[in-house]
Order: C-alpha cells, then structure tokens, then sequence
C-alpha cells in the first residue's frame, strides 16, 4: 500500500509540474510594457507581439509560429536581444542557452550626422572584422580587420564626417558567422 502511494504521489507531482510548465508558456502573448535590467526571456507556445522599448539588460523573445516586432518597438543601445522561433523551453535552460549565444550588432546614433557608435557583442574570443559597405557591396570602410578581441562586449566609432549622406551597411565577420546592421547617414 505504501509502494502505491509512493508511486501515485510521485504521478500526481510529476503531472502538476508539466501542467505548471504549459501554464508558464501561454499560447498569445503582446507585450507593450517597457523592459529594462536583467536577463529576461519571454515566450509564447504559438504567437509573440512586441511593441515595446528595452531600455537594457539581455532580452529574449520566442514563439513558436511567429515573433511580430511592431511600430514603436525599439531596442537601446547597451543592450543585447534576441528573437526566435523555438518552442517554450524551461526559463533556465532558456538562459543558459542565451548566455552561451550572444552574437549581436547595432549602432548609436542611428540616423547619425557625423559619427556613430558600433557596439557587438561576440560569444567567445575571435578574430573581429567591421567593416562599412554601400548597397552596391563597395567596401567604404575598415574599422577592423582580423583583430583578436576576447568574448563580450565591444565598442568602435565610426567617423563618417566625409561620407555622403545615404544607406549604408555595417557587417561584423568572425570565424564563427557573420552579422550586417543597416546604418543610415543624414544631415
């Protein structure tokens, strides 16, 4: 009798907790709240819709059908983010995962006049390059080519105060992939 009651109780806990975990990933989720400090994944079993502004921190959304960033969403610099299609995950395993992945690009300001800020982040220590192309694909600038610089975050401004005014690209290349950011030059 104990051995039944032992076994049904252990049943019965292990089926609350996968119903806490479905509970934990809601089908729809829409998030119009400013985020800011902290590592934060948020995530939805089907549909995600963003309308937010991250003001800092290490974001992540995921969805399992769609991650929709809508008007007025908006990520400051400093800060890391990630979208995904991927289904719920446990917020732990979801953050160890994250943490390990970071491989990120943008720039600050953008629009710019004169100068912007690059800011990546990369996961591991590599061989960096940056460099600026117009749309053709012409090489317009190297900020870096083949520089070692260890796993984190790194910051290089980009002196443009000869460049035309247009669109331009910015692309950071490691041994391990390769990152563009739209940057645009107005005066």
């Amino acid at each position: 009798m104990k051995k039944t009651t032992l076994l049904l109780s252990l049943a019965l806990a292990t089926f609350t907790y996968c119903a806490q975990a479905q509970d934990s990933c809601p089908t729809t989720v829409t998030l119009t709240a400013p985020l800011s400090g902290g590592t934060l994944v948020e995530q939805a079993s089907e549909h995600l819709t963003a309308s937010n502004v991250i003001q800092s921190g290490n974001v992540a959304y995921r969805a399992g059908e769609s991650v929709t960033l809508s008007a007025g969403f908006e990520v400051k610099p400093g800060t890391v983010f990630d979208a995904s299609i991927a289904a719920c995950a446990p917020v732990e395993l979801s953050l160890i995962t994250w943490e390990e992945n970071v491989f990120s690009l943008g720039a600050y300001p953008n629009p710019f006049a004169q100068n912007t800020l690059i800011e990546y982040t990369i996961p591991e220590t590599a061989s960096v390059s940056i460099s600026i192309l117009d749309l053709r694909g012409t090489v317009i600038s190297r900020l870096l080519t083949n520089e070692p610089q260890s796993g984190g975050t790194h910051k290089i401004t980009f002196e443009s105060e000869t460049l035309p005014n247009g669109v331009y690209l910015c692309t950071l290349d490691t041994p391990n992939g390769r990152k563009t950011h739209k940057i645009v030059k107005q005066n």
